[in-house]
């Protein structure tokens, strides 16, 4: 879960691209990508469209089950939109995890609707 986030905000493709399953699918608002292809090209998306993000994950609940695993969490992230609009936003993740070779991988991870979005003026930054 953190490779996900230091891959997605440093802009680290091959971190991000690492963590998941072959099959693996990537749900966000913004569209959805499929395989390690799909995902490629969505992570490339959110990256045009938010130049600037980071992330943090909060209150993870894990269940491991055998080989597989699930988890639900928290979510705030402060986002440069591709407009320039700062934002600090909350939401929630549903993750899905499955363990092949001894290696655990991402199988699905969605992004459920924003909790809030507040905008923060660059003004306020910059005081």
């Amino acid at each position: 879960m953190a490779k996900y986030c230091h891959g997605i905000d440093k802009k680290d493709e091959a971190t991000f691209l690492s963590i998941w399953d072959e099959n693996g699918v990537y749900e966000l608002p913004r569209g959805k990508g499929t395989g390690k292809a799909g995902i490629k090209e969505l992570l490339h998306k959110v990256w045009r469209q938010v130049p600037k993000c980071h992330h943090h994950i909060t209150n993870p609940v894990i269940d491991i089950d055998g080989d597989y695993a699930s988890a639900v969490s928290d979510v705030f992230y402060y986002r440069e939109s591709d407009n320039g609009l700062l934002q600090l936003l909350s939401g929630t993740y549903d993750f899905e995890f499955v363990k092949k070779s001894g290696e655990w991988s991402m199988k699905k991870l969605k992004f459920s609707s924003f909790a809030t979005i507040s905008p923060i003026f660059k003004e306020n930054i910059e005081a």
